[in-house]
């Protein structure tokens, strides 16, 4: 019976390494940005977040959502190794915006956290139309 408490206890003590193994961890320089008010234009206004594979493993992102077509993503599609910087860069097109925005995009990794977060807020307001005078002349 010693022999199979002994056995099972060193099993366990073995395995536990194994749990305890370092994690990929993906950590953001800021993850929330703020464009302020803008107003609506044809280009759009973009962020760029930068990020640091801060564990001992290789990184990988694997996808990162977008929550509304007024929205575009891209991001580093390479593996980043350890100490290895990466980039998001959202772009926020606000001919399809409404009035206040607050927007989280989810950064699915091989990292933790999983998911990972990053909002944009911004209030668009419509661009201030020139005003026409007219102008009345008198004839002398």
């Amino acid at each position: 019976m010693k022999k199979i408490i002994s056995a099972l206890i060193f099993g366990v003590l073995s395995a536990f390494p194994l749990f305890a193994q370092p994690k990929n961890t993906i950590v953001f320089e800021n993850n929330i940005h703020d464009f302020g008010t803008i107003q609506v234009a044809e280009k759009p206004y973009t962020k760029t977040f930068t990020f640091t594979n801060a564990g001992l493993l290789p990184l990988q992102l694997q996808l990162v959502t977008t929550p509304c077509s007024c929205t575009s993503v891209t991001w580093t599609k390479d593996e980043l190794q350890p100490g290895e910087k990466g980039e998001i860069t959202v772009s926020l097109h606000t001919t399809m915006a409404a009035d206040d925005l607050s927007f989280t995009f989810y950064v699915y990794s091989n990292g933790i956290p999983n998911p990972a977060a990053v909002k944009i807020t911004a209030k668009v307001t419509e661009p201030k139309k020139k005003s026409v005078h007219s102008h009345n002349s008198v004839l002398h």
